[in-house]
């Protein structure tokens, strides 16, 4: 399970959160490439593209895997993307090359200036992968996209959602909204807590609390939205990013899968983007402190 959004006001922030929650415990470690960087296919199928941008990954290194995978990025141009598990049936009659879903991140960051050219380059492209996923791009100026693919068809969704969780599709997550549109922010008999009783905290009342896909795109969409008039800066926003990721957060025991004696699903790692400074923020279950990796291009 992940969950990925972006906090952005034009030309002043563009921060992203990530979350990857999995039940096998992998470890994670960062990647750079340089413009120029030749990229080959993991499919080892003659497919090879030049970098036209720098590029910096988040990979999980996984014990069955012969490389470390990249699951989200930055780039010189201030392009973020984040690979998501959902439902997919990926294109295989498109006019472009075939790779695997592998290595999608580093297409994209290595090739993309800008959001349309991003979601050409998820839309044309042939995918071979055991792996589902749909992906959200975002650039510094707060734009965005999302590419899902049914029926082995691509679907893009330009600007409609600064946020993405798993199953079911954008389309639905979207339309389930409405069933919320009554929650706000304060309620008129709410106890306030200078008033010596006892403090209900009834803003917010109905907010859906578990951590299904639909419940989490639907919490933290609302906090995104009811938090944004108290952002004045920059580290306001990475701030308000750590703390909604921690809202999306799965600890260890909350979840076990199918089996009260399964493996436990967590969140192995946060990840937090500035996009306009080139920071990168990130660090995995038990730690306390972030790693910050202020990226200089070259």
């Amino acid at each position: 399970m992940c969950t990925s959004f972006l906090i952005s006001k034009t030309n002043k922030f563009a921060v992203t959160g990530r979350s990857l929650d999995y039940d096998q415990d992998d470890h994670y470690e960062t990647k750079q490439y340089d413009t120029g960087h030749v990229f080959t296919s993991v499919l080892n199928n003659g497919v090879r593209w030049t970098a036209k941008y720098g590029v910096f990954t988040i990979d999980s290194v996984v014990s069955n895997s012969p490389y470390p995978i990249p699951f989200e990025g930055i780039n010189s141009a201030g392009i973020s993307i984040s690979g998501n598990l959902a439902n997919a049936s990926y294109p295989t009659k498109n006019p472009g090359p075939t790779i695997s879903s592998d290595d999608i991140v580093n297409w994209v960051l290595s090739q993309a200036g800008n959001i349309g050219e991003a979601a050409t380059l998820l839309t044309t492209i042939n995918i071979q992968s055991q792996w589902q996923y749909h992906y959200i791009v975002f650039d510094n100026q707060g734009g965005s996209v999302v590419v899902e693919y049914e029926n082995q068809t691509p679907i893009s969704y330009f600007n409609e959602s600064n946020v993405l969780t798993n199953n079911p599709n954008l389309k639905y997550q979207m339309e389930n909204q409405n069933n919320y549109a009554n929650i706000k922010n304060w309620f008129p008999d709410s106890i306030l807590p200078d008033s010596g009783d006892q403090f209900h905290g009834q803003g917010m009342f109905g907010l859906p609390g578990d951590w299904m896909s639909t419940s989490r795109f639907t919490r933290i969409s609302t906090m995104i939205k009811y938090s944004a008039d108290y952002i004045t800066g920059n580290s306001d926003a990475v701030y308000l990013a750590k703390r909604v990721i921690d809202s999306a957060s799965l600890i260890k025991g909350i979840d076990l899968g199918q089996s009260s004696t399964g493996n436990p699903i967590y969140t192995q790692v946060q990840i937090v983007k500035d996009l306009i400074n080139s920071v990168v923020y990130w660090r995995v279950y038990d730690s306390e402190k972030w790693t910050v990796n202020q990226i200089t291009w070259s």
